[in-house]
């Protein structure tokens, strides 16, 4: 078989968060070193690890720069994937109000999750973790373990070569389509 007909291995994305309180950076390597594991074993056929801050603003205007536009991307492709699947990625992002000390303004700013798992098969964003489905959360080390099962909830995939984020668009807002949640992400 030619390497383009083997058929395309789940791999992950893994974001974690930087300068957290003490106790969750251990956490964090406990995640990382089951995330190898699940690589070595080949589960997974592959792992990149990305390190975010604490959060984003909500609107590409506020973010300002290339890196908070390719933030803001990532959390629309979530943000569609979760809303094709009926899941609520509230566990994984909060939408809150940020004092700005430097100007004397306020802003809304997408916070961060400690960790986020993001499973791919091919171009095809097939899961994003934590998230909840009719109530029910499934943490990250959750769908680690289902994934080393085999017994994992299989999801409707995103090809994510065809989401498009608008540069004007808020990464948690837009106009609601029929059978979508109104609101995915919690506000605070």
């Amino acid at each position: 078989m030619q390497g383009s007909d083997l058929p395309a291995g789940r791999s992950v994305e893994l974001y974690v968060r930087s300068l957290l309180p003490e106790g969750y950076h251990q956490s964090q390597e406990c995640i990382l070193d089951h995330v190898t594991e699940l690589v070595e074993t080949e589960t997974l056929t592959d792992r990149q690890v990305h390190v975010w801050g604490q959060q984003v603003p909500a609107t590409a205007e506020s973010a300002r720069t290339t890196v908070g536009e390719y933030v803001l991307d990532r959390v629309t492709v979530f943000r569609e994937w979760a809303a094709i699947n009926g899941c609520s990625l509230s566990p994984a992002f909060e939408l809150r109000e940020v004092d700005d000390m430097l100007v004397g303004d306020q802003f809304r700013a997408i916070r961060f999750p400690s960790v986020l798992l993001v499973e791919f098969l091919g171009d095809s964003l097939v899961c994003v973790s934590p998230h909840a489905v009719d109530g029910d959360v499934t943490t990250v080390p959750d769908r680690l373990d289902a994934l080393e099962s085999g017994d994992q909830r299989q999801f409707d995939p995103l090809d994510v070569t065809t989401v498009e984020a608008s540069p004007d668009r808020d990464a948690l807002s837009r106009p609601p389509r029929e059978g979508d949640e109104e609101e995915l992400l919690t506000t605070e």
